[in-house]
């Protein structure tokens, strides 16, 4: 991915400039805004990227502490269309498409808002699998099940992921009520989320076993 024409654009802001003339300033106290188009460099994709946020100053030094510079690096607060953080299956159903683009969206903007976005891909992702909405209690009364007794009943139906559409379940919750959510975190949802769906949706494992398992009885010939 590339730059476009005279991109990436940056501006300080007025107050800035006037922080700037103090004798204590710092480079770290300038305030600078950026906008930027990007271009895929894939021949069939060239798909052009908006992209902006704040040119930010940080302090460098040695192992030793010695020696000390100032570098500038420009910090993306929005991408849109955002890239994808992780691959998305062509058989991924359009409402779990929808949530996972917005996550991807998200992501830069508001990270907080990004795992809530990642709970409800779990959601629609349940609905994918027609997981129970409802249950009969022992009184013959329906029960309206919540998201983790949702994940409780599509493990009796798929099982081994229950853990990893917990952990983004809980990452979602704290986002939506804590407003915050630690980036680290975060990406640890994305590396779940792959690996879950190379199973779920695409079946990786069983596909895998599949190719063994023609290779064994060709006694290892070429049969493609």
């Amino acid at each position: 991915m590339h730059s476009l024409g005279n991109y990436p654009h940056v501006e300080e802001t007025e107050y800035s400039k006037e922080d700037q003339k103090l004798a204590e300033s710092e480079p770290d106290w300038t305030m600078e805004r950026f906008v930027a188009l990007l271009k895929c460099d894939v021949a069939h994709c060239g798909e052009v990227v908006a992209v902006g946020g704040n040119r930010v100053a940080e302090l460098f030094q040695d192992f030793e502490g010695r020696e000390q510079h100032w570098e500038s690096a420009l910090v993306p607060l929005f991408v849109r269309p955002a890239p994808h953080i992780i691959p998305v299956s062509k058989n991924l159903s359009p409402a779990c498409n929808k949530q996972l683009g917005k996550a991807f969206e998200l992501y830069w903007l508001d990270k907080a808002s990004c795992a809530n976005r990642l709970r409800i891909f779990v959601e629609r992702l349940m609905d994918h699998f027609e997981a129970p909405t409802t249950k009969l209690t022992k009184k013959d009364k329906v029960h309206l099940l919540n998201l983790s007794e949702r994940i409780e009943e599509f493990d009796k139906m798929k099982p081994g992921h229950k853990d990893a559409l917990d952990a983004l379940r809980h990452v979602g919750n704290y986002g939506s009520h804590e407003g915050q959510i630690d980036t680290a975190a975060l990406l640890d949802c994305f590396e779940l989320l792959e690996d879950a769906l190379d199973e779920l949706i695409d079946e990786k494992k069983a596909m895998l076993a599949a190719k063994a398992q023609k290779l064994i009885q060709n006694k290892g010939k070429n049969t493609w």
